[in-house]
Formats: structure tokens, C-alpha cells, sequence
């Protein structure tokens, strides 16, 4: 056994796209699902299923892509496409033919995969054979099957027992390797003290181990001590925003429900002006420091205007993040929100999709950016009713 210090993952640079695909459509079959829900609810696309609720069990046959999200979650029968699940206990008990995206608390893979698997949890335990790649990222992470291709390990404690027959790359505070332990490509290990780590001759030899720099591991975060991370404390962070945006969104649409619902129908109507409007607000509370600290005295002012920009951005980003979980609540066929669990309900849709959305590499920013931008517009309209030769009503 070996002690390592493990460091944060960024996660958007290890699925990629797809990823963030699978992440994005199971949110939304979460969201979409009826709160009350005691067993699953879904439809069919074509040949791809698409299910979420309190319990979720995949029974069908002659199904190409899955898509399932809930509590529980148990994948029983043969996907000949592509498996995408979430859930709080997960498991996968038939093959999938082709990539495997799975997220929750308690998986357990116990069927063989014929593509990728990316794997995101607090425990995974991978007992069944793994065709291509391996990327599993959780607190504790078992691998007891054999595994074709290369594999990405990172969490507390990983625990390898099984054929590896490609390379890999492991960060992680405890490493154990079982009997049946073999890598068969080159064994990168990222390690703050090289000389501590000790790897049986069995599982590899030592010309095809390689110490990396823990700051060298892609997506770790330079400079940052982890060694108390964990993958639950990375989960609550981003768990506990989602639910601070959340709440906010509820309360500003509890509070004032109508303004609130002529935002949303003009924003939704007028895309550009929205953002157009939302642009020069910000603009305007942003570059009014420069004119007041210009003037001299007006440089005690500055904080003042500040404030007002920092402010009617937040503003703007709770109220877009409200607008946008209402269009994908009336994209999943829901009418639009009249009670409160209604609109918590498409507040937490906005405030999921926006956090994952966050995630995408390059663009991600701009969408937040965008969507902050619309909200303040929104609010200016609202507020002022600017327009060139336009007439608003309401």
C-alpha cells in the first residue's frame, strides 16, 4: 500500500463533450419527472429510452441509448447503444454495447461494457470486463475486472485487482493492488514523494513506472494542498450552489410571481434586445467608476457604482437562471409554473443545467455570461421600459 496526496479533477477536461451530453439529457429527466414519483416515468424517442423517478429499473429489449436518472437505479436488460445514468445507487446488471456515462453515490458496474466508461461517485466497484477506455473518478474506487484500454484513476482510496492491458494514470491517497493486479502498459503514478511508493513486481516492473509532479496531473489545480479532498467535499461545494441559486430563484418568483413571469415571457420573446439591454446596463454601472473617479471628488462614489454592477449581475443571474429552467420545463411538455413547487421546481432545473452547462470547456463562461446578461435585462425592461421606438406594455 502507498500514500499519495490526490488533487481536484477537472472533470470538464476528462469526459469532454459527450459527457457533459449525458450529464445535461439526465438532468433533465430528473428535473422533468414528477416530484411524487414512487416508481419510474419516461418515454421513447425513437429507439432511445428515456426514464427517471424514485426507483428506475430498464426491462426492455431492442433499445439502442438509455438515458435514466433517480434514487435507485438498476440498468437489467442489454443496451445495444450507449448507457447514460444518474442516481443516487446505480447499478448496471446487463452489457452495454458501446460507452457507459454513469454518476451517483453507490455504483456498481457488474456487466460487461463494449465501449468507454467514465464513472463519478462516492464508491464504484467495477466487477465485470471493460472494452475501452476506464475513467473513474470517486472516494473509493474498486476495479476487480479486466480492462482493455487505457484507464484514468483519481479519489481516495483506489483498489485495482484485476488485468489492466493498457496504460495508467492513478492520483490517489491510498492504492492497493490485489493478487490478481497486472498492468500491462506503462504505470504513470503522480506523487507528491516518489520514494514512498512501492509497487509489487508482480503487478508491473519498475521500467515501466513513471513519477509525475501531483501538479502535473491534467485538471489538477496548481498550487491547491488537497490532501484532505475528497471527492463528496468537491460534490457538496457544487451541490450547495446549485441549491443557494435555487432557493433564491424560488423566493424572488414566490415574491413577486408576476414581474417575474413578464420577464421571463419578454426575454423568452426578445432574445437580442433582452441581452442587448442587459449589455448596456452592466456596461453603464461598470464604466460609471471611470467618469466618477475622472471628476475627482466623484471617486468616493466608485464603490457605490461598483456595487450597483456586482449586484444587477447576481440579480441578473438568478433571474436568468429562473427563465432558463422554465424553457426546459416547457420543453419537457410541463405548463408553465403557477404553484411554488412548481417554480422551485423549474428553479432547480435552471440552476442544474446552468452549473453543468458551466462545465463545457471555452464556451462555458460565455453561457453564464449570457445568461446573467438576459437577466439583467430582463430586469431593466421590467424596471424601465427602455426601447428605441418600441412600446412595452405591462
Amino acid at each position: 500500500m502507498l500514500n499519495a496526496n490526490v488533487k481536484c479533477v477537472n472533470i470538464s477536461h476528462i469526459g469532454g463533450l459527450p459527457v457533459l451530453r449525458s450529464v445535461f439529457l439526465v438532468i433533465l429527466m430528473l428535473i422533468a419527472a414528477p416530484a411524487s414519483a414512487v416508481q419510474s416515468s419516461g418515454f421513447a424517442f425513437g429507439d432511445d429510452r428515456f426514464a427517471a423517478g424514485n426507483n428506475v429499473s430498464h426491462r426492455e429489449e431492442g433499445i439502442d441509448d438509455v438515458f435514466l436518472a433517480g434514487n435507485s437505479v438498476t440498468l437489467r436488460a442489454p443496451v445495444a447503444g450507449s448507457a447514460h445514468v444518474a442516481g443516487r445507487f446505480v447499478t448496471v446488471s446487463a452489457p452495454v454495447a458501446d460507452a457507459l456515462y454513469i454518476a451517483g453515490v453507490d455504483l456498481d458496474i457488474a456487466a460487461p461494457i463494449g465501449g468507454d466508461v467514465l464513472a463519478m461517485g462516492d464508491k464504484i466497484d467495477i466487477s465485470a470486463a471493460i472494452t475501452g477506455d476506464l475513467r473513474a473518478m470517486g472516494s473509493r474506487v474498486a476495479i476487480n475486472a479486466a480492462v482493455a484500454e487505457a484507464a484514468l484513476l483519481a479519489g481516495e482510496t483506489v483498489l485495482i485487482d484485476a488485468a489492466l492491458a493498457g496504460d495508467v494514470s492513478i492520483s490517489a491517497a491510498n492504492i492497493e493492488f490485489g493478487n490478481a493486479a497486472t498492468i500491462a502498459g506503462v504505470l504513470h503514478l503522480y506523487h507528491s514523494d516518489p520514494d514512498s511508493i512501492e509497487v509489487p513486481a508482480s503487478v508491473i516492473s519498475a521500467d515501466r513506472i513513471e513519477f509525475h509532479p501531483i501538479e502535473d496531473w491534467d485538471g489538477v489545480t496548481a498550487g491547491r494542498n488537497a490532501a484532505g479532498w475528497s471527492f463528496m467535499t468537491w460534490l457538496r461545494g457544487i451541490l450547495g450552489g446549485i441549491l443557494v441559486v435555487t432557493l433564491l430563484a424560488t423566493a424572488l418568483a414566490a415574491l413577486a410571481p408576476d414581474a417575474l413571469a413578464r420577464m421571463r415571457e419578454r426575454g423568452l420573446e426578445s432574445p437580442l434586445r433582452t441581452l442587448w439591454m442587459g449589455f448596456l446596463a452592466l456596461s453603464a454601472a461598470a464604466g460609471s467608476l471611470f467618469l466618477f473617479a475622472a471628476t475627482g471628488i466623484g471617486v468616493l462614489l466608485v464603490p457605490v457604482s461598483i456595487l450597483a454592477a456586482l449586484l444587477l449581475g447576481f440579480a441578473g443571474y438568478v433571474i436568468g437562471v429562473y427563465v432558463l429552467g422554465v424553457g426546459v420545463m416547457g420543453a419537457a411538455g410541463r405548463p408553465n409554473p403557477e404553484t411554488l413547487l412548481e417554480r422551485a421546481t423549474a428553479a432547480l432545473a435552471g440552476a442544474f443545467l446552468i452549473t453543468v452547462l458551466s462545465f463545457v470547456p471555452f464556451v462555458g463562461w460565455i453561457v453564464v455570461l449570457g445568461i446573467a446578461v438576459m437577466g439583467a435585462g430582463a430586469l431593466i425592461i421590467r424596471l424601465f421600459a427602455p426601447g428605441f421606438h418600441t412600446e412595452v406594455r405591462g
